[in-house]
């Protein structure tokens, strides 16, 4: 109600309510999560706010008491607000008052404010129950629950019968859910009930209508001037409808196609292209009907190019919709009347589409057989540009197989292409992907270089989902580089631009590094709901690629590092059999490593010695630099916990040292503390107490909380053992107050079931009662 009363300037706005929840949920911040001071400022900060206000409500009886702060941080002040509504029906009138308090407590001119209260509106219904029913699904929408939504709206209306807002969103709720027809009327009945309402209500309703009723953009002018002189001219059509699906303008495209079939239902070629349309408006479903249709006709006049045409389209179009099986019928009949007719570029065309397939079944070597074949015909007929892009999509099952210097060698060689044909979009691909390759080797500063290029041609080219791209790639190389901060930044602006444009997949990739910061934080829970958010994802699509893979790895590492062990197998056991077939033994060597972390977190450093052994000597064959650190580092950690610290010592130095120099900051950390706790062990307390003075001020700021912890203990155990209880003690109970705060997150209750910390509890609760 708040975020429309207080309402909206030029020189002000507010954070729109879904762009709010968008990041709480990205946050993991769940109604029983504390909000302090740090939290609210992360908050402004992702949802760039100059003002935040937030606080609670208390009943007593029948008063209601709300307590609000404000705090503008651009002139670092803060105010507190309260006030009172006698009973529930009195809440609209309070909350009017409310909102009144805010915009006089806003470093705002006298104009600005008077902008403000004509803008500002609520809800427009008199009936509390209904003003219920009306926010519960709008929560519901912004969860994606719309059938739930239907209800409670329909429960608003039943309450108010001229809540003209809550038609309006039902509208738009059936629109969503495809029920047109009765969205169309609610629309109509909320513009209806409008007319008398505050105007920025009423443009809302409206604005709302346009989109239920799907307005379309005018196309190209020259084309549109020369279907008014031919206006029944069916080249025309074709040609200006041909010239929509070139630019994307798939609106446009549709209608045209649409104006020949309403003059000629048979035309096979409008039917071909109002498919394409469909596919390139990622609605293959939709395209199946007029391909269909097309491919009867061709088969009804015996027109076999326009029939592999048609095949190819229906491939795609199987593709999309995963299902595998039916695309690689559809393109290996294409390609067979290919072959007859000497269809040479739709021929190259069907078999990279069916190396696409074959990738994501988890067969590389066939793909690449395909790309190989594709490039050939390419060559043969001089058609440049599309080699240039084949050998994007080679490159990128080089890189998924951990062959980096291949995969570095035909993206460089696409780069030039793209530069010769003066395509920007796909120079700014090929930089990205260049920029990915370099993170794998640990080379961030080459791939900080190529992300940087790549953002600044996206948003020249202003295309969000690419834009998303750039953003991820530049979150991984922050995060391989300890800038946690920056990189959660990075990879939330992403998410929303992926949520923007649709992209699932893209989400998924992005919810999966999110939880990879969470989880080098110490956030265990939640790093488990952004990684199972993004697995749900990828199962949806039928992925079976090594981004699957590599999610399932890291959350069953999760569960193991959040005392589920037991948990993890189920995920771990899906990687490893994608990884068989992927053959990427970097891949292998990190499944190894998180099934080594299952047994060490278990205590059995038997088991856990015998798969990191194994995990070394699968990363030693791979490309993964960071894969072979992080298998030298659980072997050392091993030999830490059976007691022999002399012999670590040297190694975990030398860990420290190379995994720093590769930029791998959590990796460069870790081992240091290992050092130090192996000096511990060694009695050099001198030294162990020197080094984690000064890891313990990195690991603070870099949020790493479970490591924070650990540095305290052993601290407590140095103070201890050199003869100062009281210091000890104080280490201690920071200890335990740091392990405490993150039991209380939800899905890290069980963290002190691991072995390590459940020891390294019972040690800090003996001893931080003494001195």
């Amino acid at each position: 109600m708040l975020s429309t009363d207080v309402g909206q300037s030029a020189h002000l706005r507010t954070i729109s309510p879904d762009r709010l929840h968008q990041v709480l949920s990205d946050l993991r911040i769940t109604p029983g999560t504390t909000i302090d001071s740090t939290m609210v400022g992360r908050i402004a900060q992702f949802s760039n706010a100059d003002t935040v206000v937030w606080g609670q409500y208390v009943k007593f009886g029948e008063q209601i008491r709300i307590d609000a702060t404000l705090l503008d941080l651009k002139h670092d002040r803060r105010e507190a607000l309260k006030i009172t509504a006698a009973n529930e029906k009195e809440i609209p009138h309070t909350v009017d008052g409310l909102a009144e308090l805010i915009r006089k407590n806003l470093s705002v001119s006298s104009d600005v404010m008077k902008e403000l209260k004509a803008s500002s509106f609520q809800p427009s219904t008199k009936s509390v129950p209904a003003l219920r029913d009306y926010n519960q699904s709008v929560q519901m929408l912004r969860e994606g629950k719309n059938l739930q939504a239907v209800k409670t709206l329909q429960a608003a209306i039943a309450e108010d019968p001229q809540f003209a807002l809550a038609y309006s969103r039902l509208a738009e709720t059936d629109s969503a859910l495809g029920y047109d027809a009765d969205a169309e009327r609610y629309s109509r009945k909320a513009l209806d009930l409008s007319q008398q309402l505050p105007l920025a209500e009423k443009y809302l309703i409206e604005a709302n209508h346009a989109r239920v009723m799907k307005d379309n953009k005018k196309g190209i002018e020259a084309y549109e001037n020369l279907a008014k002189i031919l206006p029944d001219s069916a080249d025309v059509q074709y040609a200006l409808g041909s010239l929509y699906v070139e630019i994307g303008d798939n609106n446009k495209a549709r209608e045209q196609f649409a104006k020949i079939l309403q003059a000629d239902p048979k035309n096979i070629k409008a039917l071909w292209q109002t498919g394409v349309v469909e596919i390139r408006n990622n609605n293959p479903q939709a395209a199946l009907d007029p391909l269909n249709k097309g491919l009867s006709l061709a088969v009804q006049v015996d027109n076999r190019e326009q029939k592999a045409l048609l095949l190819q389209a229906l491939g795609v179009s199987y593709r999309l919709m995963n299902k595998p099986e039916e695309a690689m019928r559809n393109y290996q009949q294409s390609m067979e009347i290919s072959r007859g007719l000497g269809l040479k570029r739709l021929l190259a065309v069907s078999l990279v589409e069916m190396a696409l397939v074959q990738e994501s079944l988890g067969k590389p070597d066939m793909a690449l057989a395909s790309y190989g074949e594709a490039l050939k015909l390419q060559n043969e007929i001089g058609i440049k540009k599309e080699v240039g892009d084949t050998l994007i999509d080679m490159g990128v099952v080089y890189q998924d197989r951990g062959q980096y210097d291949k995969a570095l060698e035909v993206y460089k060689e696409s780069l030039q292409i793209q530069r010769d044909t003066g395509d920007e979009n796909y120079q700014a691909l090929c930089l990205s992907n260049i920029g990915f390759v370099y993170l794998s080797k640990g080379e961030t500063d080459n791939a900080f270089t190529y992300f940087q290029q790549a953002l600044h041609l996206r948003e020249k080219l202003n295309i969000p989902g690419d834009i998303a791209d750039s953003l991820h790639g530049m979150g991984q190389a922050y995060a391989a580089t300890g800038q946690y901060d920056q990189a959660l930044a990075s990879y939330l602006k992403a998410l929303e631009l992926w949520r923007k444009v649709g992209d699932s997949r893209g989400a998924a990739l992005g919810s999966h590094q999110i939880g990879l910061v969470f989880q080098y934080q110490g956030r265990f829970g939640a790093a488990l709901s952004s990684m199972q958010d993004a697995v749900k994802s990828l199962r949806e699509l039928k992925d079976y690629g090594i981004d699957t893979a590599l999610i399932l790895t890291d959350l069953g590492d999760t569960l193991a590092r959040a005392g589920r062990g037991a948990e993890a197998d189920t995920p771990l056991q899906e990687a490893q059999g994608l990884a068989r077939d992927l053959k990427n033994e970097s891949l292998q060597a990190a499944i190894l490593n998180a099934q080594g972390d299952v047994q060490f977190y278990r205590g059995d450093l038997k088991a856990a010695k015998a798969l990191y052994d194994q995990a070394s000597r699968k990363a030693m064959k791979g490309t993964e630099r960071d894969k072979l650190l992080a298998a030298k580092l659980n072997l050392a950690k091993v030999e830490l916990a059976e007691g022999r610290s002399q012999a670590v010592i040297r190694d975990l130095q030398s860990l420290s040292q190379e995994a720093d120099k590769q930029g791998i900051k959590h990796l460069a950390l870790e081992s240091s503390v290992d050092m130090a706790a192996a000096m511990v062990s060694n009695k050099d307390y001198s030294r162990a107490r020197q080094e984690l003075e000064r890891e313990l001020g990195i690991s603070e700021k870099l949020g790493l909380r479970l490591l924070t912890a650990r540095i305290h203990y052993l601290l407590g155990n140095v103070s201890r053992l050199t003869g100062n209880g009281e210091e000890a003690a104080g280490q201690y109970r920071k200890t335990l107050s740091l392990l405490d705060e993150m039991k209380k997150e939800p899905g890290a209750e069980h963290l002190e079931e691991r072995s390590d910390v459940h020891a390294i509890c019972e040690e800090a609760t003996r001893w931080s009662r003494s001195g």
